[in-house]
């Protein structure tokens, strides 16, 4: 049981066969600079009406920035491959990826463009200078995780088969 709770991929078939679980509805279904939008909307409405966790942050502004800085150019350089590489950028169509790109910031995470998204929401958070919007962050990788990453990942396991796979068991999903 232990073994089929860390299979890398939930809904592939584990110690005991293949799973037989419906998709979840919420699976590829709200794009992410939705999910995006939804987060940075909420930090906001937290750090203005309810700035009970209001902090000094030092350097907060460069902080900002750089993170900001390098979401920008870590997100950009990940389009830039996908689009010379002539593959989708749709997030709800991985089934239409026509290759897998593993070069640039593919060697360090799978998901580049969804980090991209997370440091913006954490410099967004470090702007606000709220501790409780800094500590919605997880419920945004759990988010992007369950109803993005993993289904994305079976597309592609699917594609793909065992290149992805071993691509996978090389490169984190996140950091």
């Amino acid at each position: 049981m232990a073994e089929e709770q860390n299979h890398p991929f939930p809904h592939e078939p584990g110690p005991q066969g293949p799973e037989v679980k419906q998709p979840h509805i919420l699976e590829l279904k709200v794009p992410p600079v939705v999910i995006f939008g939804f987060f940075a909307a909420a930090m906001w409405g937290i750090a203005v009406y309810f700035p009970v966790f209001d902090v000094d942050i030092p350097f907060r502004i460069p902080i900002t920035i750089f993170l900001t800085v390098t979401a920008g150019l870590t997100g950009g350089y990940s389009l830039h491959l996908f689009l010379k590489e002539k593959t989708t950028l749709h997030a709800h169509k991985p089934q239409d990826t026509g290759q897998m790109v593993v070069s640039g910031p593919y060697r360090h995470t799978r998901n580049p463009m969804y980090l991209s998204l997370s440091l913006v929401l954490i410099a967004w958070a470090i702007f606000l200078s709220d501790l409780i919007a800094l500590m919605m962050m997880p419920a945004f990788y759990g988010y992007m995780t369950r109803f993005q990453i993993i289904p994305e990942e079976r597309q592609l396991i699917s594609k793909f088969g065992d290149d992805y796979k071993d691509y996978a068991d090389k490169t984190p999903r996140w950091l």
